[in-house]
């Protein structure tokens, strides 16, 4: 365990250090958060009100926290392609491969930054929604982490995942493009599920982010308690439990064929 954090800081120590000395771009991407949550409420201000949004106070809650939720989610599908990517491109994947340190560690290392920077993101967006917009944030914290983190996790592992093709074929990866797509086009992010045509809804509710999206609404903008938000939760335990360790299976044996292959530094 103690080797285990050492690794993690060292990663986020590296990747942090890379990411502060680009100053002028660390500060526009707080920019820019504040404004798109300005033109939120702006465009609430051109959309009626349905019961559908009413429940959560209107439009701009809903779809602030929708964004600065799904935002964190796509952290966890695309960093970890994206930490894979980067590292063959730098020519240090096969270095790090060939150290004492499992796979599944250089996994979470390679992306504790991007998590790290998620976090900050997903706060600025609900603190400057509070702050200038007054909306308000009620219900367990959490029940709200427990279920921010499991959707978290299911999308890490979708992630691992992603890269497991991107370390096999260089680029083309379906993954991210089928459930990237599909997540923020029906998951519920910018528009309730229930708005979308019945044939739709099914296919909504085949996606993890349907169910943490509902959930974590629920419990921040209505208050919910456990009884009300179980049902979100067992369904993404579910996904948890099948997608976790297919993730990793499908990773290793990516790494196993990369380095068969030879084509580790390929890219």
């Amino acid at each position: 365990m103690k080797d285990f954090g050492r690794t993690l800081y060292a990663f986020l120590l590296r990747d942090a250090r890379i990411a502060l000395s680009y100053r002028l771009q660390f500060l526009f991407q707080f920019v820019v958060v504040v404004l798109t949550v300005l033109i939120l409420y702006f465009i609430s201000q051109l959309i009626r009100s349905t019961p559908a949004l009413e429940e959560y106070g209107g439009y701009l809650p809903f779809a602030t926290v929708g964004l600065a939720v799904s935002s964190y989610f796509q952290t966890g599908f695309s960093s970890f392609a994206g930490a894979i990517r980067n590292e063959q491109m730098a020519g240090t994947l096969e270095a790090l491969l060939m150290t004492p340190t499992r796979i599944p560690v250089i996994v979470i290392a390679s992306s504790v930054w991007d998590f790290f920077w998620a976090t900050a993101v997903a706060i600025t967006y609900l603190v400057t929604a509070q702050v200038l917009l007054g909306i308000h944030l009620q219900g367990s914290w959490t029940l709200a982490l427990v279920l921010l983190v499991l959707t978290t996790l299911i999308f890490a592992s979708l992630g691992v995942i992603s890269a497991s093709f991107v370390m096999v074929f260089k680029r083309g990866d379906p993954i991210g493009l089928v459930i990237g797509s599909l997540s923020t086009l029906l998951g519920g992010v910018f528009y309730p599920v229930s708005a979308l045509p019945p044939w739709v809804q099914t296919i909504s509710h085949l996606l993890p982010i349907t169910y943490g999206l509902q959930g974590l609404r629920d419990v921040l903008l209505r208050g919910a308690t456990l009884a009300a938000v179980w049902r979100d939760l067992v369904v993404l335990l579910a996904f948890a439990a099948v997608l976790v360790p297919l993730s990793l299976f499908c990773f290793k044996k990516a790494v196993a064929r990369a380095k068969r292959e030879g084509s580790l530094l390929q890219y």
